[in-house]
């Protein structure tokens, strides 16, 4: 009897965890031609069109699949009071004014970029402070990016909600 009680306590089976961490990594690109800044009272419009693309790769094939967003922020808010954006794409991406960020509504596969975000940019001379318009050589839009994992959510809202309220226990 010693024996078989023994040996059912000493009796184990070993297995591979096969868990894998998600990842995503994306990136921002823009195309903003090298150009002389024109003169405020021109109510200059110049090129600057700006995508996010997904550079994740998969784990032993694993996708990355994720939802993006972007916010703008500028170097000078005075003259950014004159800006507003051209061709801006309200097909593919939602902006949401509580929090200030641009929404893609589709997930981004791997290797994938999203539509541009919006195409030019123009400022209104007579919508910025006389004192501000010599520092238009100077003016930047900087553009921030975040993701998240889009595997197991519905869609982007879906995805973003939980991100931003997390269930915790």
């Amino acid at each position: 009897m010693a024996g078989t009680t023994s040996s059912f306590f000493t009796d184990f089976q070993s297995c591979i965890n096969s868990v894998f961490c998600g990842s995503n990594t994306t990136k921002i690109t823009e195309e903003f031609p090298e150009t002389d800044p024109k003169a405020l009272e021109e109510n200059p419009e110049y090129t600057k069109k700006v995508w996010v693309e997904n550079t994740s790769y998969g784990i032993s094939g694993h996708q990355s699949d994720c939802y993006v967003r972007v916010s703008l922020s500028y170097s000078d808010y005075d003259i950014a009071q004159g800006l507003t954006l051209q061709g801006l794409n309200t097909k593919d991406w939602i902006y949401h004014v509580q929090d200030g960020y641009y929404y893609y509504r589709y997930p981004l596969k791997e290797g994938e970029s999203s539509t541009q975000l919006f195409t030019r940019f123009q400022i209104d001379s007579s919508l910025t402070a006389d004192a501000k318009k010599e520092g238009i050589k100077d003016f930047s839009i900087l553009i921030y990016e975040e993701s998240v994992q889009a595997e197991g959510f519905t869609d982007y809202q879906d995805a973003w909600n939980y991100y931003l309220n997390p269930i915790t226990t």
